[in-house]
């Protein structure tokens, strides 16, 4: 509230911050470790657990968030920078916490700043996308609350390891209604069908900075969450996956339905704010399919997925929002020809594109073609999705083919103008990507870490409970 138009700048050092020292505790050679807060030893007390999976999804919020804060051009009020503390601390808080009721809480205290920052520009639509937001999380923190109670009352305990050391205290029933309660309350952070009503409206309302808040960090920490509680937390033998045959299908029937709606929701827009939304709902599609899926060779595709994803929209919003100001519109076809003005721009929006299609040496191909190889050989329902994320491709190669070949179209000159600085990072970005594509071995390591430590939970459960 007192530092006026400086807010921007403690945002960018805290920002900062959390990057360098998550950055500083990966190459510190102490993980994994547990900091019990207090001093009360879990499963007791409240602890943050740092691990490979953590440290991973830790470096890509906070990542998300510096990235996102370089949109911000405009001067902003101190309300907007207090929703984003909230945003930065609850997205930190759900990787780095190791009880559910905490979990519960950082999702609650981010559903605040992300309604807060979309409303943020207080006219009819943005507070109309906020409202609906804050109905359909609030209806998802019911079954959110209902399965924590059931987990309480017939384990004992909320802390993560201490749940998945009980896990096989439950009955199959139980296990499968505490899984569809509390799946069915990150569904909406998923942007997956019929929690997803909020997503195209909250894009076209808010800022573009807010459009990478919402994608980067918010739509990362609901990936971590459903990777950790689904994969790691419920898993009742050691080295499988816990979804049993009917909760899979749901999943997979979700996963299918939200693909659907979102390539033909795409393919009918023009506005490339809600485009970009029904694109990314369509991808977090494709990721929940992958963890449904239920095998580690899935899962390698999905963190393929995630990266891409993760980088491609980035490369993508900050184009459009370039293009657009220089247009005056998000309108696609009024950014006619901007592509031959600032090419940088332009050929970065494609390459991120081609890597979603799943165009090969792009780094979206392998995770689509680890995913499509493991669904091909797994069942009926199984190839039917193997085959609409075949066909949701050649959709997506139709829409984001048909943009880049307008931005390279002849076009009328503009008197605005784009600085270099601007195109500097979509460019670096996109490269990142085409690195990752020709040189799939580079992540590859990575992955093996990641992998490592959801096919063994028993290390996880052994760091907090000091298992012997």
């Amino acid at each position: 509230m007192f530092l006026g138009k400086n807010d921007k700048i403690l945002a960018y050092i805290v920002t900062l911050f959390n990057i360098i020292f998550s950055i500083l505790i990966l190459f510190s050679g102490k993980i994994p470790f547990n900091v019990a807060i207090g001093g009360w030893r879990a499963p007791y007390g409240i602890n943050f657990a740092v691990t490979d999976l953590t440290i991973f999804f830790l470096v890509l919020v906070n990542v998300a968030a510096l990235l996102a804060l370089t949109s911000v051009r405009e001067i902003m009020e101190y309300q907007f920078y207090s929703f984003y503390f909230v945003l930065l601390s609850s997205t930190n808080g759900i990787v780095l916490t190791g009880d559910l009721f905490n979990f519960f809480l950082f999702i609650e205290l981010s559903t605040f700043a992300v309604a807060g920052l979309i409303s943020y520009k207080r006219d009819r639509l943005s507070t109309g996308a906020a409202l609906k937001y804050l109905i359909l999380s609030s209806t998802a923190s019911i079954f959110s609350l209902a399965a924590i109670g059931l987990i309480y009352k017939t384990l004992g305990t909320l802390n993560f390891a201490d749940i998945a050391n009980k896990v096989n205290n439950l009955n199959e029933a139980s296990l499968s209604l505490i899984l569809i309660l509390y799946i069915s309350s990150l569904l909406v952070e998923l942007k997956i069908f019929p929690f997803n009503m909020w997503v195209v409206k909250a894009y076209e309302a808010s800022k573009t900075s807010v459009n990478l808040f919402i994608h980067g960090m918010l739509g990362t920490a609901g990936i971590y969450g459903v990777l950790r509680i689904l994969l790691m937390v419920f898993s009742k033998e050691t080295g499988k996956l816990t979804l049993s045959g009917n909760l899979s299908s749901i999943l997979m029937l979700f996963a299918f339905v939200t693909v659907i709606i979102g390539e033909i929701g795409a393919l009918t827009e023009k506005n490339m704010k809600k485009i970009l939304a029904f694109s990314s709902m369509a991808q977090l599609g494709i990721v929940l399919f992958g963890i449904s899926l239920g095998s580690f060779d899935a899962l390698k595709g999905v963190l393929y997925i995630v990266i891409s994803n993760y980088l491609a929209k980035f490369v993508m919003f900050l184009t459009v929002n370039e293009f657009s100001k220089v247009s005056g519109s998000t309108n696609y076809l009024d950014m006619k020809g901007l592509g031959r003005r600032y090419p940088v721009l332009a050929i970065s929006f494609t390459i991120s594109a081609l890597s979603l299609m799943g165009i090969p040496f792009f780094a979206g191909f392998w995770g689509k073609i680890s995913i499509i190889g493991n669904a091909i050989f797994s069942g009926k329902l199984e190839l039917i999705g193997a085959v609409l994320i075949l066909i949701a491709s050649v959709i997506e190669g139709v829409y984001y083919l048909r943009i880049s070949h307008t931005f390279f179209s002849q076009g009328h000159e503009r008197e605005g103008r784009i600085s270099r600085v601007y195109c500097l990072l979509p460019m670096i970005l996109a490269l990142v990507i085409l690195f990752i594509g020709i040189n799939p071995d580079s992540f590859e390591n990575i992955i093996s870490f990641l992998m490592d430590e959801i096919k063994s939970p028993e290390k996880y459960i052994k760091l907090i409970l000091s298992l012997k």
